[in-house]
């Protein structure tokens, strides 16, 4: 019998198999959690989709989250899956590659409000 055996869980923001979200869905899993995972369509089908079969999880779904809808939409589709969400975990981060480069004293006064709104 696991810790969170019952527990429903969704992440947001895999990336790829080094990203913090997964070794937080590992652990989940491993204490008997339902994962499902929402990130950035264009890493679905080639990264996340993988990683989620591997713990068994067929909830894996798009969501750009500067898009109000499509947070919405995930939600629902969550409910409508699974019923109840116990544990939410945020583990996105984003900033414009343009705003990668150079200082940070250099970055948009845009360029930080994005970082801020997808990564806090």
């Amino acid at each position: 019998m696991g810790l969170l055996d019952g527990r429903k869980a969704l992440i947001f923001g895999v990336a790829n198999d080094h990203s913090i979200g997964w070794g937080i869905a590992q652990a989940l899993h491993a204490h008997g959690a339902t994962v499902g995972f929402s990130s950035v369509e264009a890493l679905l089908e080639k990264r996340v989709r993988p990683l989620a079969a591997r713990l068994e999880s067929d909830f894996v779904e798009p969501c750009d989250v500067q898009d109000d809808a499509q947070i919405a939409r995930v939600f629902q589709c969550w409910s409508e899956y699974h019923g109840q969400l116990d544990i939410l975990v945020h583990a996105l981060a984003f900033a414009r590659r343009e705003d990668l480069e150079g200082a940070f004293v250099d970055t948009s006064r845009d360029g930080f409000a994005v970082a801020l709104d997808v990564s806090a």
